[in-house]
């Protein structure tokens, strides 16, 4: 949880804090560990949340939520979220939920995948008045909204691309040439933000659905019907040469978390044995 909410809440370069095991001290004095935590400003006021993992073979008790609770109200000024593989037993969610204590079951999150896109149609989608920085794409649209799908289609060798256009006039004649449905797809230009989000994206496209980000380029003045030159660029040269600065990898976040874990199960068979 921690991984995926410290990438993913950080689309926008919003700067939000996140941290697993964070101790932080209450208004009586005693120290109080919270299993993830973040933190975000919204004009002017900060928001604190802490989330309670319980991964445990039996349901929560009641009294388990009320400590929780009591941990809260020491601490102050913070909003609470617990998690519970196995669930609650009788009276523990009323209690929570009393108490302002969102309780959720491990199966009621949503997949790593969903996350990215809840998050990414908060923040990282284009408007339609957004302007390219430097770049231009072509988007699905549902219900007058782009939905996060990027149009793609296959080159000369049959890999799946996605066109980046320097700017709305060329990005238009694109949609046009491909004879897309204009109530379907729509052009929409990419600020620093949403092209920050569309690499985490083409992370996803290249690792798994075998596609790329390809250069949809005219040089000035040319012909209304000069063919675009297609110029194919890698996710790593679209950061160094227009992003110009750092974006996570969202699976080698995940195969670092995995390798720990097996280690830390070795070592524990390892203490057993």
């Amino acid at each position: 949880m921690q991984w995926i909410y410290s990438y993913l809440l950080n689309l926008k370069d919003e700067g939000i804090v996140v941290g697993n095991s964070v101790t932080m001290v209450g208004k009586s004095g005693a120290r109080h560990e919270v299993d993830v935590y973040y933190e975000f400003g919204r004009a002017g006021i900060r928001h604190r949340v802490a989330i309670e993992c319980k991964d445990w073979a039996t349901p929560v008790s009641k009294g388990q939520v009320q400590e929780f609770e009591s941990k809260l109200r020491d601490i102050g000024n913070i909003t609470g979220l617990m998690v519970s593989r196995c669930g609650y037993q009788t009276g523990a969610e009323t209690f929570a939920q009393h108490h302002d204590i969102v309780p959720l079951r491990f199966d009621q999150l949503p997949s790593a995948g969903n996350i990215f896109a809840q998050r990414l149609s908060t923040v990282g989608l284009p408007e339609e008045d957004y302007v390219g920085e430097p770049f231009w794409v072509i988007m699905e649209l549902r219900d007058g909204k782009v939905t996060g799908t990027h149009f793609g289609q296959k080159d000369e060798s049959g890999q799946g691309v996605i066109p980046l256009m320097f700017s709305r006039y060329h990005a238009e004649r694109a949609l046009r040439e491909a004879e897309l449905d204009p109530k379907r797809w729509a052009v929409r230009g990419l600020p620093r933000f949403a092209f920050r989000a569309f690499l985490l994206s083409l992370e996803l496209y290249e690792k798994r659905m075998n596609a790329r980000a390809q250069l949809l380029f005219l040089p000035p003045g040319a012909a209304p019907d000069a063919p675009f030159i297609g110029i194919p660029v890698s996710r790593e040269e679209l950061i160094r040469e227009y992003y110009g600065g750092k974006i996570p990898s969202i699976e080698e976040r995940v195969n670092r978390r995995l390798a720990v874990a097996d280690d830390e199960s070795l070592n524990a068979d390892v203490a057993e044995g």
